[in-house]
């Protein structure tokens, strides 16, 4: 009886151990699968991992950006009544001396026909604000040479600003090499500042191409009040 027990469990044991393998491979086989099921989040669509993107968003002085955002929002308002300050808000300025501004949302004929007088040294609206042509955290698209320089003052969460994407995108286009386009932050609503600070660690740790990149999907992330973004950042 001995020898048979033994017998079995010189069969068995080496049986169990090949059976516990299979099981332990199965399960790293299905949390593979659901990590690459998971949707990626919107830093990792542009190549910042979320960890990269915790540990960046940890480490930014809040206060310190936030007194600069409100500072440059500030001076680059100063010439407007309260009701008019609102997003998206734009200054053009020309290298021949031409300053003027567009509020709101306008359709892109209207903002062609800006560019073209401001090109020739016409203004139809004077800008009477303090802004200033370059700043540590602007975000550039463009030749750094161009003869007109539109400066946006936008928020993630605002959906004119969304609708007025793609009117300064065209102009770009249309108008290459001779426009260039800087982008600020102006965060009104419950989400903006949150996905201001995402957006600046993006370009902090990916580059200005990335940035561009992830301002698209942000503002295709247009959330309402009581959405929580942390995790889809």
């Amino acid at each position: 009886m001995e020898n048979n027990t033994n017998e079995k469990l010189k069969i068995s044991t080496p049986v169990a151990i090949i059976v516990a393998g299979l099981f332990i491979m199965i399960g790293i086989l299905l949390v593979n699968n659901k990590k690459e099921d998971a949707p990626k989040t919107l830093s990792e669509q542009v190549g910042v991992s979320k960890d990269s993107l915790n540990a960046c968003i940890k480490s930014t002085d809040l206060d310190a950006l936030s007194k600069s955002v409100t500072t440059s929002v500030d001076n680059a308002t100063s010439g407007l009544k309260d009701s008019e300050r609102g997003t998206p808000y734009t200054i053009i300025i020309g290298k021949n001396g031409v300053k003027t501004e567009i509020n709101g949302a306008m359709p892109y004929d209207n903002v062609k026909k800006i560019i073209d007088d401001a090109l020739v040294g016409k203004v139809a609206k004077k800008y009477t604000g303090n802004v200033v042509l370059s700043e540590p955290n602007d975000h550039v698209l463009g030749n750094e040479n161009a003869d007109i320089t539109m400066i946006e003052y936008s928020d993630f969460e605002c959906p004119f600003c969304k609708q007025f994407q793609p009117v300064l995108e065209k102009i770009m286009v249309d108008y290459s090499p001779r426009v260039r386009w800087i982008y600020r932050s102006w965060p009104l609503h419950q989400n903006s500042f949150e996905k201001l600070v995402a957006g600046e660690c993006v370009a902090k740790l990916k580059g200005n191409t990335a940035f561009w990149k992830y301002t698209d999907l942000l503002f295709g992330m247009l959330t309402t009040s009581n959405d929580s973004i942390s995790e889809q950042l």
